[in-house]
């Protein structure tokens, strides 16, 4: 999803004239480097499966998930910053995705792990990092459009179709119900909505 979301700003800043494609695209690439790098140092037992997708995974997996996607999103991020690559809205495009990455850690089958009175809510129904990423998305791209005045209609649109599909089509093995996934969905964007509009 930050990945996507590094694309999605990309062509909003070709729209406005004002993007280095070369410093963009190292920037994109860099990311993707130590994302992968990150996934290939933590690996889960097949098992329990992968801890930002599957209920089951236990809390150790998500925490030490958490803990390697928060620092390639910060270190990232700082160097961004340092290299100058983008207008206003760069510098939150990694930092709107910190706060759902560690919510997951109380999602699923972890929560119980974590507070017992929390296992038969809707927090442990459901992962929170697929539809907090993704109401993260939607919070970045509303306040884009609103700080900017970029046209962010369609992209948002876009938004609320990939929250819908992934909401009808989780409830399998990994999902409990897919009413739990609108809390996540609105706590991201919340989340993304109020670090980018209060500029922290």
């Amino acid at each position: 999803m930050p990945l996507y979301t590094f694309a999605l700003f990309l062509e909003l800043e070709r729209q406005a004239y004002v993007v280095d494609y070369k410093i963009a695209i190292g920037a994109q690439l860099m990311l993707l480097s130590l994302l992968i790098l990150s996934g290939l140092s933590i690996r889960a037992p097949r098992q329990i499966g992968a801890p930002l997708v599957s209920i089951h995974s236990p809390r150790a997996a998500r925490i030490a998930i958490a803990a390697s996607l928060v620092i390639v999103f910060g270190a990232t991020t700082l160097i961004i910053s340092a290299m100058g690559a983008y207008t206003w809205g760069s510098r939150y495009i990694l930092i709107i995705y910190i706060i759902p990455t560690i919510l997951n850690i109380i999602s699923g089958d972890a929560a119980g792990q974590t507070m017992p009175r929390l296992t038969e809510t809707l927090i442990s129904q459901s992962n929170a990092a697929p539809p907090a990423y993704l109401g993260a998305l939607s919070g970045f791209t509303i306040i884009i459009g609103h700080k900017t005045g970029y046209d962010t209609f369609w992209p948002f649109v876009i938004t609320l179709l990939m929250f819908t599909l992934h909401a009808t089509f989780c409830t399998d093995h990994t999902e409990r119900s897919p009413q739990s996934q609108l809390l996540w969905y609105v706590t991201g964007a919340a989340q993304a909505a109020a670090i980018m509009y209060f500029e922290i």
